[in-house]
């Protein structure tokens, strides 16, 4: 065990003496706007330009004036420049990408904390009730409790890395109330974990949960008997101290898939997403029209072969080609002489008068 450990602490070293030249701090990324979604600064990245829901992580492209630019030889923290010297209206495609040993992704930093020869990453932070967010410590431990490793914030890149779901979550944390949390990666299970208390109340929040089977297929984590699905009315805790964390033994899933539910959701909220929430309301309806207990026919009104599974109830049709051509087919039938008209009238058009 020494000798394991004399040779991670030699890793640290050359590791550290790698990363030591780059430093791009995740919270400067939020004082610019983001070039891939287009949002403001100060807040956080969005799935598209266009009324697009928040991500977990800030998109690669925002930090690009932490990074020198290899087209234009800008400075970090200097705008771009046009071979003549003036100042560009955008950034260099070049810039908006990875620099060498930057870390970006969660599967790069689960990747690098192996080479440490880490178990567990955790990164204690507090902010939100007016005041930013901040990072008190970044420590790397073994699988035995050995503390490998401890920075502050802004003392390399690895530790940047683990500290980036913090910022992609709260941004700047403007509008949440006082929050203590201790933010976990978990290398073996490869998932990412959040928990403490906000504004008194304690939560606990998955980021990201993939497992890899044996297989090579990514499965959901499994279903943690200690969920709860009834509604979290317990009142929250007076005497909570500014330092401390603690985890409560039971959370609130999801009544539809089971996962947990979020922190930012209403006490009375009983799904985990707007998916999950209408088709709980599909099959409330179903239920009511008495459509639940209906099943599709077993052949196609058109060319009489087997219905495929997965179909609606009221199905008539095996394919989109047969409904076509039954439609098409009633039209025909329709436009013959002396066939009932429907009762919209013919769309006229204007007939050119010189002709």
């Amino acid at each position: 065990m020494k000798r394991f450990l004399s040779d991670a602490a030699e890793t640290i070293h050359d590791v550290s003496r790698d990363t030591s030249q780059i430093s791009s701090d995740r919270r400067l990324w939020l004082s610019e706007p983001c070039p891939s979604c287009a949002a403001r600064p100060g807040l956080r990245c969005k799935t598209s330009r266009f009324d697009g829901k928040p991500t977990g992580w800030l998109h690669l492209a925002r930090g690009w004036r932490q990074r020198s630019c290899p087209t234009c030889k800008a400075a970090p923290g200097e705008s771009c420049t046009t071979p003549r010297g003036r100042s560009a209206g955008r950034p260099h495609t070049a810039r908006l990408g990875r620099a060498r040993r930057e870390l970006a992704a969660d599967q790069q930093v689960f990747e690098e904390l192996e080479q440490w020869g880490a178990s567990v990453a955790l990164v204690r932070f507090f902010g939100g009730g007016g005041n930013p967010g901040s990072i008190q410590a970044v420590t790397l431990e073994h699988e035995n409790g050995k503390e490998l490793a401890r920075w502050s914030s802004g003392e390399g890149e690895l530790p940047e890395a683990l500290a980036a779901p913090i910022w992609g979550r709260y941004a700047l944390f403007r509008g949440h109330p006082r929050i203590i949390g201790l933010l976990s990666w978990d290398v073996r299970a490869r998932s990412i974990q959040i928990v403490g208390t906000r504004g008194g109340r304690k939560f606990e929040e998955i980021l990201s949960a993939p497992r890899q089977t044996a297989s090579g297929t990514i499965a959901p984590p499994a279903a943690n008997p200690s969920c709860d699905t009834s509604r979290d009315t317990s009142p929250p805790d007076a005497g909570t101290s500014g330092g401390t964390v603690e985890v409560s033994g039971t959370s609130r899933c999801c009544e539809r898939c089971g996962t947990r539910l979020t922190a930012g959701l209403r006490t009375e909220a009983r799904y985990c997403s707007k998916r999950c929430r209408q088709a709980a309301s599909r099959e409330r309806l179903r239920e009511r029209s008495g459509r639940a207990g209906l099943r599709p026919p077993e052949r196609c009104a058109r060319c009489e072969g087997p219905m495929p599974s997965g179909v609606r109830p009221e199905a008539r049709y095996c394919s989109k080609r047969c409904r076509q051509a039954a439609s098409r087919a009633r039209l025909a039938l329709a436009s013959q002489p002396g066939a009932k008209r429907s009762r919209r009238p013919p769309t006229s058009f204007p007939t050119n008068p010189r002709a």
